[in-house]
């Protein structure tokens, strides 16, 4: 068991299979390297808890509850970006509130793409010319009516809202 203290969570314990291994660490982290995703009961965000500094909590998003259709590219050619397997792959964006406004942003540049099955996972850069660091997202009107179907899916089950880019911002 992995037990950490003073996370934003409070003290967590988790099981050591729940560990993601990200061996190239992430982009402003280089060297946090070992990661757990931490699922919440309801609602699709969830949070990349490192386990190494306790105070490090990434929100994410399955980028599957993206829309329009976010990346576009093929999963066999995210996984090949990040040197992992395609089979049960999920691909998770990193959240950010705009201190200006408020607004719910999104890293569509450097998705986190993670083979669920071997829990390994890279950040990887995707073109800029398609993709921003931070591009502001919202609430759809429609609401799914059940989970994305496709793939690996390590967040709550639960019937979520799809999240809309914006088009302006």
């Amino acid at each position: 068991m992995i037990r950490l203290e003073k996370t934003r969570f409070g003290t967590i314990t988790l099981d050591e299979s729940a560990q993601i291994k990200f061996p190239r660490g992430l982009i402003g982290f280089s060297t946090e390297t070992t990661f757990a995703l931490l699922e919440r009961e309801r609602g699709p965000i969830a949070y990349l808890q490192s386990l190494m500094t306790p105070g490090i909590a990434l929100p994410v998003i399955d980028a599957r509850f993206l829309q329009p259709a976010y990346p576009d590219a093929a999963g066999d050619h995210l996984a090949g970006l990040a040197g992992v397997e395609p089979d049960d792959l999920l691909v998770l964006v990193v959240l950010a509130i705009e201190p200006d406004d408020g607004s719910l942003r999104a890293n569509l540049l450097a998705p986190l793409v993670v083979d669920a099955k071997n829990r390994i996972g890279a950040q990887i850069l995707l073109d800029p010319e398609r993709y921003g660091p931070s591009v502001q997202i919202a609430e759809a009107m429609a609401k799914r009516t059940a989970p994305p179907t496709s793939g690996t899916r390590l967040v709550s089950t639960a019937p979520v809202p799809v999240i809309e880019l914006a088009t302006t911002g």
